[in-house]
């Protein structure tokens, strides 16, 4: 018989009373930790939501108390054959019910999950789904997320594995000696699930194909591929094989014939004689092959040495996806065309340039960097836009090659053709082309023709912008916006003896008179007029037409005889004014101010009083300035310099220009700061104030950059809202159109760069 003894232990004395007196604090910590930090707050429910890959699309499991049905604890989620790249196993997210209780707050919420071999304990897989706050009723919040399309296969093998899934909930207990806690459910535990992976996962993309070169150069060939030649529905790539690889890149002879070739190569032999070695390279033919296709081409290299190359040297190459081409690894022909002919596409450019191009398929095409179309190339339009980031034209813009002349022949410049309303290019645009007096010069196709006579005009640059336009005028007279095609014309040999003269035929499209900044505004194409401004659209004037072909849409003036940024608006009324100001600024040196303007133009003028206000509203006058002729239809340039003593703070600065009648037009305001610290000093003055139509404002901002501008009533609603380029220092910003808005009070704020936001009240008349 055996006997079971139980032991027993006996602990006394000091040091036992010591642990309990321990235990008994460790406990009441514990204790008082979790009432602090969670009260009574609770998750209620929650769920994890998985799409099997099949047509059945998304599944709720229940994790709390396996509610809803079917629970996710236990469950076999079924055999996945990774040998089809298509088949998908996604963990989408779940949802998490928290009931809350004063004074715990729960803020976030997250599922957690892990995936391990079955019956193993490394995992393979681990991360994160945060579950967004969805609804709230009193204490009761929901967070759920379904489309988080975490693939649970990707890097697995052939096995079993197990899918662990916790859900978190964190929140802030609000008393004085509250903090942050975190709730899970399961506590201290995941719910489990399994799966089998079956297969070998491919190694591509059924619809990817990658160059090997394995047989020889010939895009066309096969052989020449791992999965076949690229489709519009199978994406290519061509490795960078390295310096030193003797594999071919591709070439691409689209109906056409590559024809055997030889090299001769000469090898010295041991005794000093030479040796000439001939290597024949077989021809292929590719008479029926069609234009080459792919998807997305992808053009591999780490820099321009290490690179890629793909060359198109007969024929077309269609891309149907978007077109990578970073280390300038795609070198084209004469006479070749690559067409990006899909949807929506995203296009590298090429720092070569480009033959020909052609732009179709319909919707966007939005260029990264830039591209030139070289001489005899073009950059034809068929459906589609393409686009270009107009805040970064020194990175994202399309230029259009001068001509060229070799051996007595010349090949013209690259050029546009066939933009219309529906498909053009929206952005920048640049060229710089010789003009010849007395011959129209259309820059390319690009829409504005200039025919100069007298003077040689030299190497003419032009831009164009299509994608922005300007605000206001702004001439004093004029508030209207611009068309949205703006053009830069700058003749390198404008300051030659006895200047410039040209007719100009400015051609527009329908879309760019609509919709435009700010307002969404229309203008009356009748009384379209060309505006000129020398100071890089600060202010323009008014040059008027001679001719206006509202069918072809082409505006003529004619004896243009200053050059600098040209665009379209409604004239002012009347037609002509007698002063056309190009330019008008105002800028301090040391403890003056220098203040200069520029007309292209003058009709009975007598000349110009320069004004000076301290607050913007109540102005008086420093000075008359007459004007050279009171009749002028050259640059005129003129300056007055503001010497007065103790000038501080702002001192804003306008023009009274007075006409031989004693009519009146006024131009302005400028700022200028004075006084230590001015320059950066957060400040805004906004006049007038009762408003009618427009608010003018000063203010300064830190640095250069993009500032906001915004008018709101007294609700906190946004009644007009600008975006404006600023300068380091004291700008000055107009709200303009706002005599439909209702009598009362307004908010204006100016947000300026790197500075703190200001706000001052209005009174709209």
């Amino acid at each position: 018989m055996n006997t079971v003894t139980t032991p027993r232990f006996r602990i006394a004395g000091s040091p036992f009373r010591a642990f309990l007196a321990f235990l008994a604090l460790f406990l009441s910590a514990i204790g008082a930790q979790r009432a602090q930090a969670q009260g009574n707050t609770t998750i209620t429910a929650s769920s994890i939501i998985i799409d099997r890959g099949d047509t059945t699309g998304n599944e709720t499991f229940g994790a709390k108390n396996g509610l809803p049905a079917p629970a996710f604890q236990n469950r076999n989620l079924g055999s996945f054959d990774i040998s089809d790249f298509a088949t998908r196993l996604l963990l989408n997210g779940g949802t998490l019910t928290t009931q809350e209780s004063a004074p715990d707050e729960v803020y976030s919420a997250s599922l957690t999950y892990r995936v391990r071999a079955n019956g193993g304990g490394l995992n393979l897989r681990s991360g994160s789904i945060a579950l967004p706050q969805v609804s709230q009723t009193a204490g009761t919040r929901m967070f759920a997320a379904t489309a988080a399309n975490t693939n649970l296969l990707t890097g697995l093998s052939a096995g079993s594995y197990v899918l662990s899934v916790q859900l978190v909930a964190e929140g802030i207990n609000t008393s004085p000696d509250g903090g942050a806690f975190a709730i899970s459910d399961p506590q201290f535990r995941f719910y489990e699930a399994t799966f089998t992976v079956t297969g070998v996962a491919p190694t591509e993309a059924p619809n990817s194909t990658t160059w090997t070169g394995g047989k020889n150069d010939n895009w066309f060939d096969a052989a020449n591929w791992t999965q076949g030649v690229p489709t519009p529905t199978k994406d290519a790539t061509v490795p960078n094989f390295g310096s030193g690889s003797t594999v071919a890149y591709p070439n691409i002879y689209s109906n056409a014939v590559k024809p055997a070739s030889t090299a001769t190569t000469r090898i010295q032999n041991q005794d000093g004689t030479f040796t000439d070695v001939q290597t024949t390279t077989p021809g292929y033919d590719n008479s029926n092959s069609g234009p080459a296709l792919t998807h997305a081409l992808t053009m591999q290299g780490d820099n321009q040495l290490q690179r890629s190359l793909v060359r198109l040297l007969v024929g077309r190459l269609q891309v149907y996806g978007d077109f990578r081409n970073q280390q300038d690894s795609f070198v084209q022909r004469e006479n070749t065309v690559v067409s990006f002919t899909g949807g929506n596409q995203t296009i590298s450019g090429s720092a070569s340039g480009f033959a020909g191009v052609e732009i179709d398929g319909g919707g966007l095409k939005t260029l990264t960097t830039s591209f030139t179309i070289l001489p005899g190339g073009t950059l034809r339009f068929i459906s589609g836009v393409l686009e270009t980031n107009v805040s970064n034209v020194n990175v994202e813009f399309v230029e259009l090659a001068p001509a060229t002349v070799s051996n007595g022949v010349t090949t013209p410049a690259g050029q546009l053709a066939g933009e219309t309303d529906l498909t053009h290019l929206r952005g920048f645009l640049k060229t710089t082309q010789t003009a010849q007096t007395g011959v129209a010069q259309n820059f390319g196709n690009s829409g504005l023709t200039v025919t100069f006579s007298g003077n040689d005009p030299g190497n003419v640059s032009v831009t164009r912008n299509t994608s922005l336009n300007y605000a206001s005028i702004n001439n004093g007279a004029n508030a209207k916006p611009s068309i949205r095609r703006v053009y830069g014309v700058r003749p390198s040999n404008q300051n030659a003896a006895g200047g410039l003269r040209a007719t100009m035929v400015f051609h527009y499209l329908d879309d760019e008179t609509r919709n435009l900044t700010p307002g969404n505004q229309n203008l009356r194409e009748a009384d379209f007029a060309l505006f000129l401004s020398t100071s890089s659209g600060d202010v323009f004037g008014q040059l008027g037409r001679d001719a206006l072909n509202t069918t072809t849409n082409e505006l003529t003036k004619n004896d243009v005889t200053t050059f600098g940024t040209f665009t379209i608006s409604e004239a002012t009324d009347p037609l002509t004014l007698p002063v056309t100001l190009t330019a008008f600024s105002a800028k301090r040196e040391n403890t003056d101010a220098v203040v200069s303007w520029q007309t292209a133009m003058e009709r009975n003028s007598r000349g110009y009083e320069v004004q000076v206000s301290t607050d913007g509203r109540q102005f008086r006058a420093l000075a008359f300035v007459p004007s050279y002729s009171p009749t002028a239809t050259t640059l005129s340039t003129y300056r007055y310099v503001d010497t007065e003593a103790g000038k501080q703070g702002i001192r804003y600065y306008r023009l009274r220009q007075v006409d031989l009648d004693g009519t009146a037009t006024f131009y302005g305001a400028k700022a200028v700061s004075f006084g230590p610290g001015a320059a950066t000093a957060a400040r805004m003055n906004v006049f007038p104030n009762p408003f009618v139509d427009a608010l003018h404002l000063t203010a300064t901002s830190v640095e250069a950059g993009q500032g906001q501008l915004t008018l709101l009533d007294l609700a906190g609603r946004v009644v007009r809202q600008q975006t404006s380029t600023l300068d380091a220092g004291v700008n000055g910003l107009t709200l303009s159109y706002l005599n439909g808005l209702p009598a009362g009070v307004y908010v204006v704020r100016f947000a300026p760069v790197g500075g703190q936001a200001q706000t001052t009240r209005v009174q709209k008349q």
